[in-house]
C-alpha cells in the first residue's frame, strides 16, 4: 500500500515542475524575439537595383557601434526601400570592401540602386540625424 501512495505523490509533484518549465521556456521565447535583429552583411546587394546604406563596423570604435544603433532606430521605417548592410572590417569581405573603396572605420556609406556612392559620413549618428540623411540622400519623407 505504501507504493501506490509513493506513485500518486509522484504524479502530484510533476505538475508545478512542468508548469515552472512552461513559465521559463516562454520567458526565454519572449527575451530571444526582443533581440534586435541581426544587419545584412551580403554585400553583393550594392548595385542590384536596391538602395543600400552600409556601415563599415569595428567593434573596437565607439561610434561604430554608436551608429549601428542610429541603423536600428531607423531600420523598420526605411527597410523596404533599403538595403541596411554592415561591412564588419574584422571579416574578409568587409576588410575588401572597405580597402577597395578607402573607408576608414565607422564610415557610413550611401549607395544608389545602381551602385553609385551618394553620400559618405565619418560624424557620430543618432537615429534622428540618420533619418534626415536617408530622407535626403534617397528623397524619402519619413
Amino acid at each position: 500500500m505504501s507504493t501506490l501512495n509513493n506513485t500518486s505523490h509522484k504524479k502530484k509533484n510533476i505538475w508545478p515542475k512542468l508548469i515552472t518549465f512552461s513559465f521559463i521556456l516562454l520567458v526565454i521565447v519572449i527575451a530571444v524575439s526582443l533581440l534586435p535583429r541581426g544587419f545584412s552583411q551580403d554585400l553583393s546587394v550594392i548595385g542590384q537595383g536596391t538602395k543600400a546604406l552600409v556601415l563599415v563596423h569595428d567593434g573596437n570604435v565607439l561610434q561604430s557601434a554608436d551608429t549601428m544603433v542610429a541603423m536600428n532606430a531607423v531600420r523598420d521605417d526605411f527597410e523596404e526601400r533599403v538595403a541596411f548592410i554592415v561591412a564588419d572590417i574584422n571579416t574578409p569581405e568587409g576588410k575588401r570592401f572597405a580597402d577597395s573603396h578607402g573607408f576608414g572605420p565607422a564610415a557610413l556609406a550611401f549607395f544608389a540602386a545602381n551602385g553609385d556612392r551618394l553620400q559618405l559620413l565619418y560624424s557620430e549618428q543618432t537615429g534622428e540625424s540618420l533619418r534626415q540623411h536617408l530622407n535626403t540622400t534617397f528623397s524619402y519623407n519619413y
